[in-house]
């Protein structure tokens, strides 16, 4: 009986410990509407628990969802945008409606000494960013939607959006990149993606791509190049903040809000509306692009990338396809681990095409930008997410492209001549050449474009042309298999492989004068100089292996070795015109034996065994 108690303590213990530990993971959820005193919405207000990083901004009809743990829940909220009253407040339930008084504080008279003041805020805001920014690696957490749809049709052609992870490196030089994780993830996909033949890239680098701070872009960068000019003063947290408009000679204009007591960047807005690639067809102008970047302090007093909107639009036949993507930083901490090379996302990876298990209990403990009603029941149907593979039929030329991949590079060979004594005697010409043995190398130009037949294994078209006088020209059918050595990070990739092709090998005997037309092969060649290889061509079994690294998942580094199996040979002289332009010149080739021609090593002329090649492969 003591041992059964003993049992039932140490069950009760841990039921007991499960139950705690429970409690401090729970978590709890606030939610409202901001308005202002004449019950307009305010949009892309700032929301955060009080000494803590964790926050989210209100949508555009001023609307927000707070997910936190409940130990926090005694903590105020703290809601700010530029404009109006800080407000510190506890809220509960999900029925808040809160109302954010303008500031009307008044201001203390501040004087610039410039000629141009705009000028001197702008220019002050350049030398005071490692003041004002974080100073050390930092890990966001955070959220991204982006959604594309047609102007004149009411529902979306899909949306893609992501919880994610970010590092964000310290401000104090010009960074333009960073590594971005995918957390969880969903999507929507209508029956319109048969519309679109385009696809969004680095959309979840917002955090990294509008940074205008970290990246020292625009006006951060050439302010001389750029016309300022103060328009207002608004307060933040009882501060003075300057409205500063910018316009550059390009048609870039916007504005950049600049607090004065320490010259932070507080928020910039972009707007282009004209000044784009006039070349492209009028079917495809860009309408115009804005974008806006926020940041907010801490408590620390240091400013943080916080959110960003970016909206584009596209004249597309006889509608116009709009483009909106936005982020928020939902938390941040410090960096005490980097991101592995397998969980980072691309600047080229495209949202749309990532697969991951759909989570909907997810979304309703994580704290994200909230969307439309209308927009939310969309995620709903469940059919949308779980068939949509079967239900939505994309472009088959699109598919073909995502599928395939390109290789371009250098290749070094090495062509072994034989002894020969080489007869050709015509009224035109008269050749008569005695080759000793000798190695020649060459060196080529290689292409291939391959398709993904199953995962890791290729089928395509691989070419190699000589940039010589001596050479080899080939065309392939060829076949690769992918082997990953290196499954934990950076892939590296084995590729044993076979060619088989076509290949054609030359050897410069020299330039001949024909004294009139010259007749071979049923070709007639203009009179003059003319350049005459020794020549074989044959069909081969090519194997070959190669090893790859991947910089990226769009570009790798590539080396290759081959070896040449010959099938069938055939030895001769090929001719060429020397003069006029070289896609114009004709050539002939006349085949030992014929036309008075005479090869004393009838067997061999001419050999390759191996060769290298060094290249890039591109991935679409």
């Amino acid at each position: 009986m003591q041992i059964k108690s003993g049992r039932h303590f140490k069950y009760n213990l841990s039921i007991l410990f499960i139950l705690l530990f429970h409690t401090i993971l729970a978590q709890t959820t606030i939610a409202g509407k901001i308005i202002d005193k004449n019950n307009i919405p305010i949009p892309y207000v700032h929301i955060k628990i009080e000494n803590t990083s964790i926050g989210t901004v209100s949508n555009e009809n001023g609307l927000f969802k707070l997910v936190f743990s409940k130990n926090l829940v005694k903590r105020a909220i703290i809601l700010s945008s530029l404009g109006y009253r800080t407000k510190k407040m506890n809220l509960a339930g999900s029925s808040n409606i809160i109302v954010l008084n303008p500031d009307i504080t008044q201001l203390q008279e501040i004087t610039i000494v410039s000629k141009d003041p705009a000028r001197a805020l702008i220019n002050n805001a350049i030398n005071s960013i490692s003041k004002n920014y974080p100073l050390v690696d930092e890990r966001h957490f955070g959220f991204f939607r982006e959604i594309t749809q047609w102007k004149k049709q009411p529902k979306p052609i899909y949306i893609a959006e992501t919880s994610m992870e970010s590092i964000k490196k310290e401000y104090s030089t010009k960074h333009t990149t960073g590594d971005v994780k995918l957390v969880e993830y969903r999507k929507y996909k209508s029956r319109q993606l048969d519309t679109l033949n385009m696809r969004i890239y680095a959309g979840v680098h917002h955090i990294h791509r509008f940074d205008v701070v970290a990246r020292r872009e625009a006006f951060l960068q050439k302010p001389g190049k750029f016309v300022y000019k103060i328009v207002d003063t608004l307060t933040k947290q009882n501060k003075s903040v300057y409205k500063i408009h910018f316009k550059s000679r390009d048609k870039l204009s916007g504005h950049v809000y600049i607090l004065d007591s320490t010259y932070a960047i507080v928020k910039a807005e972009f707007r282009q509306a004209s000044g784009f690639n006039n070349l492209l067809p009028s079917q495809n102008k860009r309408q115009f692009l804005n974008y806006t970047v926020s940041y907010e302090q801490s408590g620390d007093n240091i400013w943080r990338f916080k959110y960003s909107k970016y909206k584009t639009a596209f004249k597309r036949k006889k509608d116009t396809l709009i483009l909106t993507s936005e982020y928020v930083t939902t938390n941040t901490e410090p960096n005490n681990h980097e991101i592995t090379y397998l969980d980072r996302l691309q600047y080229t990876d495209i949202l749309l095409n990532e697969e991951k298990v759909y989570k909907p209990d997810f979304w309703n403990n994580h704290n994200i930008i909230l969307p439309n009603k209308e927009y939310e029941s969309l995620f709903k149907l469940t059919d949308n997410i779980s068939k949509e593979r079967s239900r939505i039929k994309s472009k088959k030329w699109l598919n073909l492209l995502l599928k395939t991949k390109q290789e371009i590079g250098l290749s070094w060979s090495r062509i072994d001549v034989f002894s020969n004594n080489i007869s050709f005697d015509t009224p035109a010409l008269n050749i008569q050449e005695n080759l000793t043995a000798s190695n020649q190398n060459v060196y080529g130009l290689i292409f291939s474009l391959l398709y993904k037949l199953k995962p890791n294994f290729h089928v395509g078209y691989l070419s190699e042309s000589k940039i010589s006088k001596n050479g080899i020209t080939s065309h392939n059918v060829s076949l690769q298999r992918q082997i990953n050595i290196n499954l934990k990070s950076r892939p590296v990739f084995i590729t044993p492989g076979i060619n088989f092709g076509y290949q054609q090998l030359d050897f410069f005997l020299g330039n001949f004068t024909a004294t009139e037309k010259l007749n071979v092969n049923n070709k007639s060649l203009k009179a003059g100089k003319t350049s005459v290889f020794l020549s074989q061509r044959n069909f081969r079994f090519q194997p070959n292996l190669s090893l790859s690294i991947e910089k990226s998942r769009r570009f790798s580094f590539t080396i290759s070795c081959n070896y040449n199996i010959p099938v069938s040979k055939r030895n001769g002289l090929l001719f060429q015109e020397k003069k006029g332009f070289s896609l114009f010149r004709k050539k002939a080739f006349v085949k030992n034996g014929n036309e008075n021609l005479a090869i004393s090593n009838t067997s061999e002329s001419l050999e390759n065994k191996f060769g290298i090649h060094v290249g890039i492969s591109l991935q679409l």
